[in-house]
Order: structure tokens, then sequence, then C-alpha cells
């Protein structure tokens, strides 16, 4: 894919840079496929051949975000111009957005607690109107104790005759 963007050349500490059209993939520092103009950011002077920007921008190149502010303050109006829009944001309004995510993850944690003592409520008024199946099982273990109780009353008291022992010989 092909992007418009800054090269630099100039001195050190002097800076300024070439408008370059290049494969995004190459190297900053590599070959470029053409030359569009330069850019020298101590005097903002800007020297531009907008005919050739408006065409590698139809031919499917992008320019970089610092391009892009160029090539509109110059007046180049094209759709592939996309300036991302950065902003600091200052000590106090983090605190304030921290302060604000603090407030909701606390309404959050209430809710839950607030639903899960709810549901511990509802399950446990649900037991005291049904009786437990342990409780159930330990009734109907009562009663068959009672029925057998009643039985070996009821029955008449057999003793067992004692088996004889069988003489071998």
């Amino acid at each position: 894919m092909l992007s418009i963007r800054l090269r630099r050349t100039g001195k050190k500490k002097k800076p300024s840079y070439r408008i370059v059209v290049t494969d995004n993939r190459a190297p900053i520092y590599g070959k470029y496929l053409e030359m569009i103009g330069h850019y020298d950011p101590f005097t903002k002077v800007v020297v531009l051949d907008k005919e050739k920007a408006l065409e590698w921008m139809n031919k499917g190149a992008k320019p970089s975000d610092t391009v892009g502010k160029i090539l509109e303050a110059q007046g180049v109006k094209h759709k592939s111009i996309v300036i991302k829009k950065f902003r600091a944001v200052s000590k106090k309004e983090l605190e304030v957005q921290k302060a604000q995510d603090e407030a909701e993850k606390e309404k959050e944690r209430q809710e839950k607690e607030a639903a899960k003592e709810a549901f511990e409520q509802q399950v446990e008024a649900e037991k005291a109107e049904q009786p437990s199946s342990e409780e159930k099982l330990q009734e109907a273990a009562e009663e068959s104790i009672k029925e057998i109780k009643e039985e070996e009353s009821t029955k008449p008291e057999e003793k067992p005759e004692k088996a004889e022992p069988e003489d071998k010989e």
C-alpha cells in the first residue's frame, strides 16, 4: 500500500522534511517513488505540488496524519485525508474519571450484593414453605419404625425350639 509521508533531511537539530510517496513497508530512509514537496518546520514554509498529491491519492496513496494536516492547510481536499485527533488529558480530568469509574464499580458491587441477598432470602422462603427431603425421609423412617414396633407387640411371642443335636455314630 502506498503512503504519503515525511522524510527527514537537513542538519542536526535543524530538520527539514521532504513530502514523498512511498510503499508503507519501505524503510523511512529507503527509496521512494516520487517527491511531491518539502516542508520546513521552523519557517513553516511548505512547497507542495497539489496536482501530484491528488493524483497519488486517487491511485490509493494514504497520507500520514502530519502530511494530512499539511495538505488541509494547503487547501487540498480528498476523502483519503483522515486526521486522527489526539487530545491530552490533564491530571484533574484523570482524577475525575477515576473517581467516576470507582463510583460505578462500587454501585455495581452493591447491586450484585443486593441481588445475592434477595436470592438467598427467596431460597430460604421456599425452604420454609416446603419441607425438605431430609425431613420427609426422617418422618418416613419414624413411621416405619412405629409400624414395626406395633407388629412386634401384636404378634404372640413364639419361643423358638432348640434344635436337638444329632448324634453321629
